[in-house]
């Protein structure tokens, strides 16, 4: 066999060094962010990407786990104190004048806005199991955060996340991954709690169709993780204690028996949204004849599928008082927040999030409440 000629030689290292070159720049090149499935279905923030792309997942950042949860441990055990709770509130960290606004709505007169008595309150699920559970499961995608601006907030749609006006909180309030959710929060300070973040109490709509949607333009679901009745989906079916007193000692007797937010993976709407049944019921608002109402919906621990429909287009007529009057609270009784959004497709280069949410300045109940009364004597529940 003949050696090759110089000429050969020099072609042959040429197109060597071009397939390097274009093996080089398709290393370089980050792989597109692939589709993620929630239950079977594509999560709409990715529902409109290339099928393709669902192939390409190596080396690829696909969003944000519990693991990117960079906020101080929550107390453990659950606490009253004021100070300790006001490092769960979202965004506190923007100023001591939030925080001090914070102080005054968590303290006596708030009603002990917290995860619940301690003393009597049992918790079957630990933070640390609750983490394990999540561990690697996609909680918030770079496209939804980049829609909504904050951490575990999704965009609400039927089809199109870029044309989305509303996010909703991934969990209940203080809406982080595996946190106790808050209670006894009447809806007066559950409205201003939201607007420390820049939100706002989500409307019973909103919440409708962040349980029911099909981000992919396909019919509702029933409930949010499907179309049957499960009482081992979320957490549900406990037994409500029989040492609870709701009309004179409601909170020395009732125990909130939670989970860490999140700890049921498989309680999950197709949109990313956690616990909308069971857990905690939720306060939200609706708009009847020009005036915004406070809508108490959702199940909480103890519901055991009889006591009403739960489905996410129920529509319960709880202590139905105009928002800024509905002092209503309770041991099982939560909330979530929402916020407004300017539209991706809408914002060009500059544009943002919608303008935050004004905190209204407010004063606590002049009547101090002595350390030997129960603050919640007479209240009601359901």
């Amino acid at each position: 066999m003949r050696a090759p000629r110089p000429l050969e030689i020099v072609v042959a290292l040429a197109a060597a060094g071009v397939v390097g070159v274009a093996l080089g720049a398709a290393r370089k090149r980050p792989p597109p962010v692939p589709r993620i499935a929630i239950d079977g279905a594509l999560d709409g923030a990715h529902a409109t990407q290339d099928a393709s792309f669902a192939e390409e997942t190596v080396d690829a950042f696909v969003g944000y786990t519990v693991d990117d949860d960079h906020e101080p441990e929550p107390p453990d055990p659950q606490t009253t104190d004021i100070e300790v709770l006001a490092t769960l509130i979202p965004m506190s960290h923007r100023g001591e004048e939030s925080l001090t606004v914070a102080r005054r709505w968590l303290g006596p007169g708030s009603n002990h806005t917290s995860p619940g008595n301690p003393a009597i309150a049992t918790h079957a699920i630990s933070r640390a199991q609750c983490k394990a559970q999540l561990r690697g499961v996609v909680l918030q995608t770079p496209l939804q955060r980049e829609i909504c601006g904050g951490p575990w907030e999704v965009p609400i749609h039927t089809g199109d996340p870029a044309r989305a006006t509303t996010c909703i909180d991934v969990f209940e309030y203080p809406n982080r991954p595996c946190v106790l959710p808050f209670v006894y929060s009447h809806a007066i300070m559950a409205r201003r709690l939201c607007a420390l973040a820049g939100k706002r109490l989500c409307t019973q709509e909103e919440w409708n169709t962040a349980c029911e949607a099909d981000p992919n333009g396909g019919p509702p679901r029933k409930y949010a993780y499907g179309d049957t009745l499960d009482l081992k989906v979320c957490h549900t079916g406990l037994v409500k204690s029989p040492k609870c007193d709701v009309d004179t000692a409601l909170w020395k007797s009732c125990p909130t028996d939670t989970v860490p937010t999140g700890s049921y993976p498989g309680c999950r709407s197709r949109l990313g949204v956690f616990d909308q049944h069971g857990n905690v019921a939720e306060a939200m608002s609706r708009l009847e004849n020009g005036i915004n109402y406070v809508q108490l919906k959702g199940s909480a621990f103890f519901y055991d599928g009889a006591m009403y429909r739960d489905d996410c287009r129920y529509d319960p007529r709880w202590h139905v008082d105009p928002l800024e009057e509905s002092w209503h609270t309770n041991y099982h009784l939560g909330f979530r927040c929402c916020r407004s959004v300017v539209p991706l497709a809408d914002r060009g280069d500059a544009a943002a999030v919608a303008p935050e949410v004004s905190v209204p300045g407010w004063n606590p109940p002049e009547a101090a409440v002595d350390a030997d009364d129960d603050p919640y004597a007479t209240d009601d529940a359901d």
